[in-house]
């Protein structure tokens, strides 16, 4: 990921979207095995806690504890609260990125865009709390709503390229077809993860396929 020293990105920097640096303490190659190992117990601990509490409901503390660390080693490694979220969404960036480049494939067909969104749902079972998460902080932080907005945007107008591509259609509206489709993947997830067996989770990742079927096969209207 360009610009981001995270220890956690796994695809080359150069095809990642933009994203907000993580700044640790001290330079990530300068950290050693055991240094590695806690920042991941850390950005684990993180996701959990900000899945139960959000954003704004989230102590230091209360990361800490989930990590099994003292509060002062918490800060050996992130000088605030907000660098963390850094940390935690470089992972969600990258591995929603990596998923987004097999849709034109996988979004010919109806049952490859089908499976597709199931893996969508599974990587948000993974990442959801951060997309919650950073959406909560970005209306009460302005610095984190502007640093992140660029690689959102961009991230959104991949999903639509993509999308527009396994359907044939090239379109103008890529951005927004991307952001509304995110819209619709995410409050889905949020909704099945939140009532648990009141909802058919395979139901509703029925539903979103169909949803997204045949947005991406709209021939879009004239922008005013």
């Amino acid at each position: 990921m360009a610009g981001t020293s995270s220890t956690t990105a796994e695809i080359p920097e150069d095809e990642s979207p933009e994203f907000p640096a993580t700044n640790y303490r001290q330079p990530a190659d300068e950290l050693g095995p055991r240094a590695q190992r806690t920042i991941a117990r850390i950005v684990e601990a993180t996701r959990e806690v900000f899945l139960t509490h959000g954003y704004s409901g989230t102590t230091i503390d209360e990361i800490a504890r989930a990590a099994d660390v003292s509060r002062a080693s918490f800060y050996t490694y992130f000088p605030s609260k907000r660098e963390v979220l850094f940390a935690v969404g470089v992972r969600a960036v990258n591995d929603t990125s990596r998923l987004l480049r097999r849709l034109p494939t996988a979004g010919a067909t109806i049952v490859g865009l089908r499976e597709w969104v199931r893996e969508y749902f599974v990587l948000l079972d993974a990442h959801g709390a951060f997309v919650f998460a950073w959406t909560q902080a970005a209306h009460e932080d302005e610095a984190i709503r502007t640093a992140g907005m660029k690689g959102h945007l961009e991230l959104s107008r991949e999903f639509g390229e993509m999308l527009a591509e396994s359907a044939g259609k090239p379109r103008s509206d890529t951005t927004e077809l991307g952001v509304a489709m995110f819209s619709l993947l995410e409050r889905s997830w949020s909704y099945a993860h939140l009532y648990g067996a009141d909802l058919d989770r395979d139901a509703l990742e029925e539903s979103a396929t169909a949803c997204i079927w045949g947005a991406a096969r709209q021939v879009p209207g004239k922008r005013r």
